[in-house]
């Protein structure tokens, strides 16, 4: 319990009734109130609220037959332009997560991305594993990939996709810091790994569900099967968006 020196003051004249405080009476009375008030313990302060996680984005909640179509490890000369012709001759628009190192090594591929009409991702500056890194190390990957997106293409991500799927939330709200919202995969292609086309088209078609983030990547078993995939895809019933634009039918 707190009191003010005017209250300390009051009750001390009341206690001693018919006492004129002279000023060194009025002095010794301050230092005790002083006293008193340092030996008081602190107000406990009020509990912090905990903090809300940040929402790691997997697939959108839907009846219609749409899917996002996303991409990573990218700008990769040779593959991405394949990537890029099979896309628009579907007159399909995508989201490239891409990479800052291979931004700086190969701009004019990922300008063709951007001016071609698809979104663009980021994916850290030399796709590490985020979890194994001090803070100071993932800062410097996410400032210096949004810097060659800005420097090269005049552009920010909306959208960040940790390499491997590695994020904890810590790390998500140092991206959401930086404007960016996180984005996951609910249907993996596993182009990463060598196969035949026909394998990777197959793993899509068996998986893939209204509401769907399809995670792609700049590869050779991706570019081989994309058309076929497309074709499959858009012969269920699918349609095809950026991942804002599906974000943005869930939450409409």
């Amino acid at each position: 319990m707190s009191i003010t020196r005017g209250q300390f003051l009051r009750s001390l004249g009341k206690s001693l009734p018919g006492l004129v405080a002279s000023t060194g009476v009025a002095t010794a009375a301050e230092a005790i109130f002083r006293r008193v008030a340092q030996a008081a313990p602190p107000e406990p302060a009020p509990p912090k609220p905990p903090d809300k996680p940040v929402p790691f984005l997997h697939r959108v909640t839907t009846g219609e037959r749409v899917l996002a179509f996303t991409f990573d490890d990218g700008p990769a000369p040779g593959i991405t332009e394949r990537l890029l012709d099979a896309l628009r001759a579907h007159g399909i628009r995508s989201t490239f997560f891409m990479i800052g190192e291979r931004v700086a090594a190969a701009p004019d591929l990922a300008r063709r991305v951007l001016g071609e009409g698809h979104e663009l991702g980021h994916h850290t500056y030399t796709h590490p594993k985020l979890t194994e890194l001090p803070d100071a190390r993932v800062d410097e990957e996410l400032d210096q990939t949004s810097s060659i997106f800005q420097e090269t293409l005049g552009a920010r991500a909306a959208w960040f996709r940790p390499p491997f799927g590695a994020l904890r939330q810590d790390q998500a709200r140092r991206v959401r810091t930086r404007e960016m919202h996180v984005a996951m995969w609910s249907v993996d292609a596993e182009d990463w790994r060598p196969q035949p086309g026909p394998e990777v088209t197959q793993r899509i078609v068996e998986h893939v569900h209204p509401g769907a983030i399809i995670l792609g990547h700049d590869t050779v078993a991706c570019a081989e099967s994309l058309d076929v995939t497309l074709d499959h895809l858009r012969e269920a019933g699918y349609r095809f968006v950026t991942l804002s634009e599906l974000n943005r039918l869930a939450a409409g």
